[in-house]
């Protein structure tokens, strides 16, 4: 078993990214060499972000959590405890505010932002049927 879920784009975000393209549209009109560069490097890098934040849940029981070079780990499902849906921007490799908050081992938490929700939880809980899954509040 090895499936890929890629993170959900928040409204934040997608707003940034569609103003940063008008302001290069922009740049480009006014040929202004410095913006262009400078808006064009953090488009790429928003892109490159998108691309890159993926959570895996690979043949050995594990989900892997990578976004970009920022954040990589991974977790034993095994040791996942508890499921919950949060919204909050608080740094995480997740790239929308409608999160799941994953509680795993003792103390140990991380956000994450799949596509499909309810495919992930139902996939992790296959893994680990003892996971429970609380709704939002």
């Amino acid at each position: 078993m090895r499936k890929a879920f890629k993170s959900k784009i928040g409204f934040l975000l997608g707003s940034v990214l569609l103003i940063l393209l008008s302001a290069e549209a922009f740049m480009i009109y006014t040929m202004t060499i410095s913006g262009i560069i400078a808006i064009g490097v953090l488009i790429i890098f928003f892109i490159y972000m998108y691309m890159d934040t993926l959570y895996v849940l690979t043949s050995d029981k594990k989900l892997k959590i990578k976004s970009g070079f920022f954040f990589h780990k991974e977790i034993y499902i095994k040791s996942i405890r508890k499921v919950r849906p949060v919204r909050h921007l608080r740094a995480s490799p997740a790239l929308s505010s409608d999160r799941l908050e994953i509680c795993y081992n003792r103390y140990g938490r991380v956000f994450v932002s799949p596509t499909h929700r309810s495919e992930f939880i139902k996939e992790l809980k296959e893994v680990n049927p003892r996971i429970r899954v609380e709704e939002l509040n």
